[in-house]
């Protein structure tokens, strides 16, 4: 840009003294433009964050994957249909691998208890967006997964209320909870 008004003035033939304190005025413009480019991106991202924020009822960090969040939030509200992976109506696992295929183009099994499988075994205190969380809510079987969001939260299907997103620290999921994955990538 500065290349530009360089020659501007170097075709019109303005004397030194002026050329001068144009050239000066002319980066001065531009560094002011160019920084507010830079702001502009901060305010989109934070834009970006805060709707979906609200959308999901989550305080997100802005580190998070904005295609996992438009897919999740995209995703809620989805009714519960048993062995279904569709926006018409989905399982817990139908759900998951269905974020997955969308977001990242990653095949999970289609099973929670064979989903294990899918993922590297991490502590429930480093989760971060998007691992999965792997639930034993009736017997010794994996029987339930979600995804993590932030802030000890998490979406899933439930087959009570369809996508739904739930604190980690709600008594039948904290009894429940069996461990958290990183999918392989």
């Amino acid at each position: 840009m500065i290349d530009i008004f360089t020659s501007i003035i170097y075709l019109t033939n303005i004397d030194m003294k002026t050329n001068s304190v144009f050239s000066l005025l002319l980066i001065l413009i531009s560094t002011i433009t160019l920084s507010s480019c830079g702001t502009s991106q901060q305010a989109a991202k934070a834009d970006f964050y805060g709707l979906y924020s609200q959308k999901l009822g989550v305080t997100l960090t802005g580190k998070e994957d904005r295609e996992l969040i438009k897919s999740m939030a995209d995703w809620k509200g989805t009714p519960y249909k048993y062995a279904s992976n569709t926006k018409k109506g989905t399982d817990c696992s139908g759900f998951v691998s269905s974020i997955y295929n969308e977001v990242y183009g990653k095949k999970l099994e289609r099973s929670s208890y064979e989903m294990i499988n899918d993922v590297e075994i991490i502590n429930k205190k480093n989760l971060q967006a998007g691992d999965l969380l792997f639930f034993k809510l009736k017997g010794k079987k994996i029987s339930h997964v979600g995804i993590y969001i932030a802030n000890n939260k998490f979406i899933h299907a439930e087959t009570r209320t369809g996508v739904v997103i739930t604190d980690l620290d709600k008594d039948y999921y904290k009894k429940g909870f069996y461990k958290a994955g990183r999918v392989k990538m």
